[in-house]
């Protein structure tokens, strides 16, 4: 495979943005071309889709807002070269949809609907997006960083003798 062949994902015409980030090869590509630049990748041999999730990027204090929100992260695997490709697309917080990927590389049906389940991304053309995780009259997306952190109180005994069986008994 020539170095030129290898490169051709990132000379798409959609690419916006590239990069290497411990190794990993990536690309950047707007929303509304994430489905021609999937399709284009598979045609060069980006074959297999190895995972696919979403990062929240939640400004605070101490971070600096991105452009977006929201960002979508599809590492794609060519079998023949055995080379990853990372695609990075931009989501925002106001419009938290993107289209399915689940018509290119069946397996993102399943890292979609677990997407739509904890961060709330909707996906248009998904056929079955419906939560994978949490019960279905949960509300929120619990892996959104403004999601509220709480918990139950649990009322522990001090008196072990009430819940502990007695050592001549056991």
């Amino acid at each position: 495979m020539t170095k030129a062949k290898s490169r051709a994902a990132t000379s798409h015409k959609h690419v916006e943005e590239e990069g290497v980030s411990a190794g990993d090869r990536w690309i950047r590509v707007s929303r509304e071309h994430l489905v021609a630049t999937l399709r284009a990748l598979q045609a060069e041999g980006y074959k297999s889709l190895l995972f696919m999730s979403a990062v929240d990027h939640l400004a605070t204090p101490v971070r600096p807002s991105p452009p977006e929100r929201f960002e979508l992260i599809y590492q794609l695997r060519n079998l023949d070269t055995r080379e990853e490709l990372r695609v990075r697309v931009w989501v925002p917080e106001d419009d938290p949809v993107a289209p399915t990927a689940s018509e290119i590389y069946a397996p993102a049906g399943w890292d979609e609907r677990e997407t739509w389940d904890m961060f709330g991304i909707r996906f248009d053309g998904h056929k079955d997006l419906v939560r994978i995780l949490m019960p279905e009259d949960w509300e929120g997306h619990p892996l959104r960083r403004d999601f509220p952190v709480g918990g139950e109180t649990v009322d522990f005994s001090e008196d072990h003798e009430v819940w502990q069986t007695a050592p001549e008994e056991a």
